[in-house]
């Protein structure tokens, strides 16, 4: 590929319209569904660390129907901590006639604006003196309010120094099934280059920051709409980004049919961003969890939860022998979770271990939508929670 991707337009799969970039970076109006996200960890001025996340989401059901979510969190590495902020576009009686949409997109090139209750947030792709686009580089202003009142903001220059990897690599070409849907499109990109400043509280300090991602996915139909049964929670997920300090980054999905008892589905399976090597695809990923985490009451889901006592995975091992993987996860930060639609947690991880023969350890966002509270699952769970839960999973089995 060379240097080919520093320049637009750039083909990254071969006679697919759906990757031809700027226009892959920015909104696909026959798509219902649209993703944006971005996150990386970031270290101040004052040598503390942070992480934040970011998540803008299209949803148009039908083409005729506004449902939008934007999502922003800040995440202190040295304390342990987190702030939160979700704002919903959602149908409303309460809407005046005529009302514009919060999100704002650009069919052409990444430019995006949504209109909170916070703020405005922007990600827009920049331009040089004569109104050129800069390839890849963006102008971030990310803003929202976290659970105990006070403001967030991250104002950020971001340039990926690596060019985007199609989901899957070779074999799949960034085309795959996603939540029941087959023709979903992804692609990632790594080796970020973060400069700016973060706001939180009584907290303001420049910033800057080397580890992170920017991710894509959009889809034909709503995401996640619980298909043929209706059933939101009927699908699950878990999707990990990893930057290893070896210089390679992973990118790990699994997915998992909620009602044949958490049977993985496709697409499952690792892809490799390597900065020598063309990328790489595995699918023999084993994930073995050796803790569990409670969901907090204080955040609450869009679509009612069945109980309010939920688990989802925490503390785990990742393993794959095609790529000589083993590496252990641990949270920097104890169950982030997010006020989005259906549980969802995704907060900064370290992990430790080997990649081919070699020691590493690598700085990671692990996302993850398994809730677990069926009888037959809490029984898997129980013994792997810390005894001041385990009580109240037993009352719960078999009631």
């Amino acid at each position: 590929m060379g240097d080919d991707w520093r320049r637009y337009p750039f083909e990254l799969v071969r006679d697919d319209p759906h990757f031809v970039f700027p226009a892959a970076e920015a909104n696909h109006p026959t798509c219902e569904s649209d993703t944006w996200f971005l996150a990386g960890e970031l270290t101040g001025e004052s040598g503390r660390t942070f992480a934040f996340l970011s998540i803008v989401n299209k949803n148009r059901p039908g083409q005729a129907v506004v449902a939008d979510i934007y999502t922003f969190a800040l995440f202190d590495l040295d304390a342990g901590t987190y702030g939160t902020y979700t704002d919903y576009d959602m149908p409303s009686r309460n809407k005046p006639p005529g009302a514009q949409p919060k999100l704002s997109v650009s069919d052409e090139c990444l430019d995006i604006t949504y209109v909170g209750g916070a703020g405005t947030a922007v990600w827009r792709t920049c331009r040089d003196d004569v109104g050129e686009l800069r390839p890849y580089t963006y102008d971030v202003d990310l803003c929202g309010t976290d659970q105990s009142g006070s403001a967030m903001r991250l104002r950020l220059r971001v340039a990926p120094t690596r060019a985007p990897v199609p989901l899957g690599a070779s074999a799949y070409n960034g085309t795959v099934e996603c939540f029941g849907q087959p023709n979903t499109y992804s692609y990632f990109q790594t080796g970020m280059s973060m400069t700016g400043t973060l706001s939180w509280g009584a907290v303001s300090e420049e910033v800057r920051g080397e580890r992170g991602h920017v991710d894509r996915q959009w889809f034909p139909l709503v995401a996640n709409d619980g298909g043929p049964t209706g059933d939101m929670r009927s699908r699950a997920h878990e999707w990990r980004t990893i930057n290893l300090d070896n210089g390679v980054d992973l990118s790990i999905w699994r997915q998992f049919d909620r009602t044949k008892h958490n049977a993985l589905q496709p697409f499952s399976g690792a892809t490799v961003s390597a900065p020598d090597a063309d990328p790489e695809y595995a699918d023999d990923i084993e994930v073995a969890v050796s803790s569990y985490v409670r969901w907090p009451d204080s955040i609450r889901t869009l679509v009612p939860p069945p109980t309010n006592v939920r688990y989802l995975p925490d503390r785990h091992r990742l393993t794959s022998a095609k790529l000589g993987l083993d590496l252990t996860g641990e949270p920097l930060v104890a169950a982030p979770a997010h006020a989005l639609p259906l549980e969802y947690m995704e907060g900064p991880y370290r992990y430790h271990g080997s990649y081919r023969g070699q020691p590493v350890t690598g700085f990671a966002f692990y996302e993850r939508s398994l809730a677990l509270y069926r009888d037959w699952e809490l029984a898997d769970v129980l013994d792997a929670v810390e005894p001041a839960h385990r009580d109240e999973i037993v009352g719960l089995i078999g009631r």
